[in-house]
């Protein structure tokens, strides 16, 4: 009896040194929770080897703030089940999740789930960069400072223009591309012995251009996540210009009307005696989409400002899941998120196609959003495809300029 006590003493012994190996192993080999405080360099690893690079910070709090040239984004963080971090972006339903290898290094993916499988998710990786923020360093040249005529995908039928607005301060390179259906949004890089890279990571783009200047012509490639690839050219041309946004949707029916169900699932028909003789901006967009979120930021102001005044803005959001309910979900979350002041109904599914039935009254929807104008009583004075956001610079604060006196104008008429 006493043998087989101490031969249990013995085993127990053994037992409790593994059990702590193997909990030091553990510990040591970042299953950690804690990031470390200050400035990280992360890396989204994308087609061919190619990767778009940003940088974050970590506060004492554990927030993580994505450097977005100048925009800030806060993300909002869960654990997962697997012993992983995970960071929500409060504008889309994309995270952040990863495993914290060391003190000084991360490594996972962003999930964008609306993407196919294929498409949705990219492998992640950081590396701590210190306490202090990167300087800016370099030579005071400028080669690519300001505007580009632009074309994707050039000298083919798939060939569409473009405007590149740069700002070229030392290395650093800020500034944004502008179509005919909206903006590219922030955008930021290096221009370095002669090669531009600019990329964008906002939570829904993961946009990543390249290109090398010679003669003074740009030439290059862009690629979008890990699903998308063109190549693009542009030299500079203060004069040019693309189609005015104003004309490009357009009615070819008399009536706009329109029927949809709101968030709690009632009907919603326009026109209707509610708004009658109000001037009302009907705004068709998703929230996934990052230029509908700068109109939405715009029209938030519009709406405070006017709605007194006789001002009214219904949204029709095109959202991907497909029940009902899970549109409904989505469309809450941005509404609280972004605090929204005006209501928002539930439309389709994500497709311009689709928006397009049900607007059969215009030539088309090409892109989200798209705003619809009209007057007390009931006319269309305008349409306006796109949004051109605050990443423009002054084109942003003059269409808001222009927009602001064109409501002041209809509500006085």
């Amino acid at each position: 009896m006493l043998l087989n006590l101490g031969h249990q003493n013995k085993i127990m012994k053994h037992y409790k040194i593994i059990l702590t190996l193997i909990f030091i192993i553990l510990f040591f080999n970042g299953n950690t929770k804690e990031l470390k405080e200050g400035y990280w360099k992360g890396k989204l690893n994308l087609q061919e080897d190619k990767i778009l690079t940003f940088i974050f910070s970590v506060d004492k709090n554990q927030r993580i703030t994505i450097q977005n040239a100048q925009e800030r984004i806060l993300l909002k963080e869960s654990i997962n089940k697997n012993d992983s971090l995970q960071y929500y972006f409060s504008s889309f339903p994309n995270f952040l999740i990863f495993q914290v290898k060391s003190e000084k290094q991360v490594s996972g993916f962003f999930i964008n789930p609306d993407r196919k499988k294929e498409y949705s998710k990219i492998e992640f990786n950081a590396e701590y960069f210190g306490i202090k923020e990167p300087k800016n360093r370099g030579n005071n040249k400028k080669e690519v400072d300001g505007k580009w005529q632009v074309s994707f995908d050039p000298d083919t039928e798939h060939n569409f223009p473009a405007i590149g607005i740069f700002k070229h301060n030392r290395n650093t390179v800020t500034g944004t591309f502008l179509t005919e259906t909206g903006d590219f949004r922030f955008l930021s890089g290096k221009f370095k012995n002669n090669f531009l890279t600019i990329s964008s990571f906002d939570g829904a783009h993961v946009f990543l251009f390249t290109a090398t200047l010679k003669n003074d012509t740009l030439k290059g490639d862009f690629l979008s996540g890990s699903h998308y690839k063109t190549n693009w050219k542009g030299f500079k041309n203060d004069d040019f210009e693309l189609e005015n946004p104003d004309s490009l949707t357009y009615m070819v029916k008399d009536e706009f009307s329109f029927n949809f169900k709101t968030v709690e699932g009632k009907k919603y028909a326009y026109p209707n005696e509610e708004l009658k003789n109000k001037v009302v901006i009907v705004q068709i967009m998703g929230t996934w989409c990052p230029n509908c979120l700068d109109e939405t930021v715009f029209y938030k102001e519009l709406y405070k400002d006017y709605n007194e005044l006789g001002l009214e803005i219904i949204a029709i959001a095109y959202e991907s899941p497909e029940s009902f309910e899970d549109k409904v979900k989505r469309i809450i979350r941005f509404s609280e998120n972004k605090e929204v002041n005006y209501p928002i109904l539930v439309g389709g599914n994500a497709s311009k196609n689709e928006s397009s039935k049900d607007f059969a009254m215009l030539n088309n929807i090409s892109s989200f959003p798209t705003s619809i104008f009209i007057n007390k009583e009931g006319k269309v004075i305008k349409i306006h495809t796109g949004f051109n956001g605050p990443g423009t610079g002054e084109i942003y604060t003059n269409y808001k300029k222009r927009t602001k006196i064109l409501i002041e104008r209809l509500l006085k008429e």
